[in-house]
């Protein structure tokens, strides 16, 4: 009987050892497949509860950067944007995430901005869409692909150059935060204030 309970113990002990080994596993897969690509495409109501848009004319990108691979939270940037005016109409911001047990939360640099929640979704090397949740009842869908966007550097730097008393450049007190907005994302945005 001694033995058998010791057994079991042993046993259950090994199954933990195993469940959250997997858990880590799954979390390191997902937070490479994020890293590895920049995710482009449509954020349905976001543009509407946001910033008050609808239509399909607006865009989102994203990248999740993180100091190597085998981290499960690091730093990212979102820009969102018309996509006729990309450079004139636009609002790009840095942020913080974290994968914990497959649940990816982003935290914005701009405190304007609330947390979002990405809990309900399938990510593979080519597509990542499913529902964002900001906090509210409602399910946010987003459908975004694998790209290379090579405009980063150029809504990075408008960041730090211009620094004016308008959001069309501003400084957070995060060191390594942007929140950067030019046209109507600007003008929603100095309306919040």
């Amino acid at each position: 009987m001694y033995t058998y309970t010791k057994l079991m113990i042993v046993a259950l002990m090994a199954m933990t050892a195993f469940t959250s080994c997997s858990s880590n596993d799954e979390d390191g897969y997902i937070a490479s497949t994020l890293r590895n690509h920049d995710w482009e495409g449509t954020i349905s109501e976001y543009y509407k509860s946001r910033w008050g848009f609808s239509g399909s004319e607006y865009s989102t990108v994203m990248r999740f950067e993180s100091k190597d691979a085998y981290y499960t939270s690091g730093r990212g940037y979102e820009l969102d944007c018309n996509l006729s005016s990309p450079r004139e109409n636009y609002a790009f911001c840095s942020f913080k995430w974290f994968i914990v047990d497959g649940d990816i939360t982003i935290i914005y640099d701009d405190a304007k901005w609330d947390p979002v929640y990405i809990i309900d979704y399938e990510l593979n090397s080519n597509n990542f869409y499913g529902y964002i949740y900001n906090g509210s009842n409602s399910k946010i869908l987003f459908d975004l692909q694998s790209a290379t966007f090579e405009d980063w550097d150029y809504y990075r730097r408008k960041g730090y150059r211009d620094f004016t008393n308008t959001y069309n450049a501003r400084e957070l007190a995060e060191p390594d935060g942007i929140s950067v907005a030019s046209g109507i994302f600007a003008e929603i945005l100095k309306s919040k204030e």
